[in-house]
């Protein structure tokens, strides 16, 4: 007589073979679309921050452009990686196949080296876009309270024997 826990819990010999076999597909797509977004969105940054410097900088000089360079470099960098990540993957699947074909796939990990830099260059990759995000945010912050000082000061230079634009628009009427 079974116990109720057993039934509960099914051994390994009793997984659906299809279920597992979805779960290996779903993990992959998973894999292979956040490589692609992090690809998107490292490349898209890089490319967007490159138009829109001259907008947030305006006329005035650049302050602290080592941020910007390294926001540049981090995306860079990201991106390379998940290339390498594409690249490397393709690899770690091609010695896995031979792992199968020689039969000694649970003999090590499968894929090998190449399973364990593919990882490495997904983290890696998703780091490096977050860094750069960080470091493009403090070069924006940087130049924005840099420009506002610059404005407030033009403001408080301003004669006091001016009258401002609200008082002279009421003259007007």
């Amino acid at each position: 007589m079974m116990s109720k826990v057993q039934d509960e819990d099914p051994s390994e010999d009793e997984v659906d073979p299809e279920y597992r076999q979805w779960l290996v597909a779903a993990e992959q797509k998973a894999q292979e679309d956040f490589d692609k977004t992090v690809l998107t969105l490292s490349g898209g940054a890089l490319g967007i921050s490159f138009a829109f410097v001259k907008d947030i900088i305006g006329d005035k000089p650049i302050e602290h452009s080592i941020w910007l360079v390294a926001a540049w470099v981090m995306w860079a960098l990201s991106t390379s990686a998940m290339l390498g990540s594409f690249f490397v993957s393709r690899l770690a699947l091609r010695k896995a196949i031979v792992q199968c074909d020689k039969k000694t796939i649970f003999c090590s990990a499968p894929g090998g080296f190449y399973t364990l830099l593919t990882r490495w260059l997904n983290v890696s990759g998703a780091v490096l876009f977050l860094l750069g995000v960080c470091l493009m945010a403090g070069f924006v912050k940087t130049n924005i309270s840099s420009r506002e000082a610059t404005h407030d000061r033009q403001e408080a230079t301003k004669p006091a024997t001016e009258k401002p634009a609200s008082a002279l628009s009421g003259e007007r009427r």
